[in-house]
């Protein structure tokens, strides 16, 4: 759910990006059906889904939406986070966010290969312009419907961003000690295994 994140991380190439969209969508191992770099994306997506998934930060922020939402903490933590990543991008990124939010989901829809959800999806976000508008509260509502009608509507999902906007201090304190910890994560494992 963390689209930005994923975006922002893997801004090193157009196929890293595509390949890091991608996570989502396909599962499984990887044996060739897509190009090297898009292959080195979807594994670079799970390895920084498993590395935010295990950190103590993380954790704590999921911990903080109490028992009634440990379901689906996860989620609400990933909307969360790319929510105070745009409120705070130029303090990460030279590149305006209003054009890296078009410029890598038009280098997404030019892939020839996306499953058609992907597509779908990505068609979406460039239309609403969503990558942008992270940082406006009206998302946080819209993600959270589209996500309770998506999960299933007896999840407290479509409680989510008022308990997120309620908690915006500790959740965004949580997130500026992550985020630098993710980003070098991140540029490591890309040093190891995608930079030559």
């Amino acid at each position: 759910m963390n689209f930005l994140a994923h975006f922002a991380l893997s801004n090193e190439s157009q196929n890293l990006c595509t390949g890091s969209f991608l996570g989502d969508f396909v599962k499984g191992k990887l044996s060739g059906q897509y190009n090297r770099e898009v292959e080195i994306g979807i594994r670079f997506h799970r390895a920084v889904d498993a590395y935010t998934d295990h950190h103590l930060l993380t954790k704590l922020s999921r911990a903080r939406f109490g028992n009634r939402f440990t379901r689906i903490g996860g989620i609400m933590t990933d909307i969360a986070y790319d929510h105070f990543l745009a409120l705070s991008w130029d303090n990460f990124y030279d590149e305006p966010l209003s054009l890296f939010s078009n410029r890598v989901l038009k280098d997404v829809l030019a892939f020839k290969s996306l499953p058609g959800e992907a597509e779908k999806l990505a068609k979406i976000m460039l239309k609403k312009n969503s990558l942008r508008n992270y940082k406006d509260e009206k998302f946080l509502r819209e993600a959270s419907l589209s996500l309770h009608k998506r999960l299933n509507e007896r999840t407290p999902m479509i409680e989510a961003p008022e308990k997120i906007i309620k908690m915006k201090k500790e959740l965004n304190g949580d997130f500026r000690l992550f985020y630098p910890q993710l980003m070098k994560f991140a540029s490591g494992w890309l040093k190891k295994n995608f930079r030559h």
